[in-house]
């Protein structure tokens, strides 16, 4: 099937590698991490120009018993545009992608989304698109997404949470960016300081440790200290260019009076804006699928905006 524009051609597999994307690809739809999670079973479609060697969009899919996943396991798949991308190639798109998919036997699909802040324009284009050709909301997140800026978030945070920041900084708190070889302890103290509160984490240290090996460069850990002693920590991905995405933090129970979580983000965004990074992603925040509301009110009142992130799926006819 060809779109419009006759130039350009919806595709199945790997283009050549002559091809350059006229975007960047997130962390979670590179190869590296698709064989991180299974080594087969991957399907690739793109709308390409073969005389310019462009790649326009792209997306990927985990392909088993009869159902298609974008992504398999990670916080979101779903597509990758171009800016120059119309509505009605990516229209086409879709039906390209389902007829090719509907040929290998697979009746069902299922495309998470990214939140709605890491690019609204195309949020708003793949959601409308989706629900067009007939895709159902099966789930919907919120997150919470800092936009960083060239303001301090302390102009962006509530009163109590400003106060809390003095706090910290008048304890004396510190703010350090670690090396990768402190993964074992970062890790080992959020998984203490979730398990004292009876959460857990989503992934084991093999698993986690195993992903940072390949990744290495996509894993920032971050740490606040009393003196000598770490009291809140945060293992973050740098999902693109754009990006970073705060997948695990946590802060010690016995330091619930100063809040040092608080002095964390607001180190975090500094950051951020040191290396020129303009979304800070604090994450989804659900319990059994119900909206821990404390937990997200508490990051809104850091200076966050609420962000959707919705879960699409759609039964294939025969």
């Amino acid at each position: 099937m060809s779109i419009p524009d006759a130039k350009f051609q919806c595709v199945e597999g790997k283009p050549p590698g002559s091809f350059k994307r006229d975007y960047d690809i997130s962390l979670f739809n590179s190869q590296t991490y698709q064989q991180l999670q299974k080594r087969s079973g991957w399907k690739s479609y793109h709308i390409v120009r073969k005389d310019k060697k462009i790649i326009r969009a792209s997306v990927f899919f985990f392909v088993e018993a009869a159902k298609a996943k974008s992504p398999l396991r990670a916080p979101f798949g779903s597509f990758e545009l171009s800016d120059k991308i119309t509505t009605q190639e990516l229209y086409d798109f879709v039906s390209f992608i389902e007829k090719k998919l509907k040929d290998q036997g697979v009746r069902q699909v299922s495309i998470k989304n990214y939140p709605q802040h890491y690019h609204s324009r195309h949020h708003s284009l793949i959601s409308v698109v989706l629900f067009n050709q007939g895709y159902k909301i099966v789930n919907a997140e919120l997150g919470a997404c800092i936009e960083v800026d060239e303001k301090s978030l302390v102009t962006k945070m509530d009163s109590w949470e400003k106060r809390k920041l003095n706090q910290c900084i008048k304890e004396g708190l510190t703010f350090s960016c670690l090396d990768a070889n402190n993964l074992k302890q970062v890790y080992d103290f959020i998984l203490e300081c979730r398990q004292a509160k009876g959460y857990a984490l989503s992934m084991s240290w093999e698993e986690l440790h195993n992903t940072v090996k390949n990744l290495k460069d996509s894993f920032k850990l971050f740490g606040v200290f009393l003196k000598d002693e770490l009291v809140a920590a945060s293992i973050s991905i740098r999902v693109n260019n754009r990006v970073l995405y705060n997948f695990y933090s946590a802060h010690h129970h016995r330091y619930d009076g100063i809040s040092p979580v608080v002095f964390l983000i607001n180190s975090m965004y500094s950051w951020c804006n040191d290396h020129k990074i303009k979304l800070l992603d604090l994450g989804t925040s659900a319990m059994g699928g119900i909206p821990n509301f404390p937990l997200i009110d508490f990051k809104l009142r850091l200076g966050a905006e609420p962000a959707m992130k919705l879960t699409f799926e759609k039964r294939l006819k025969p």
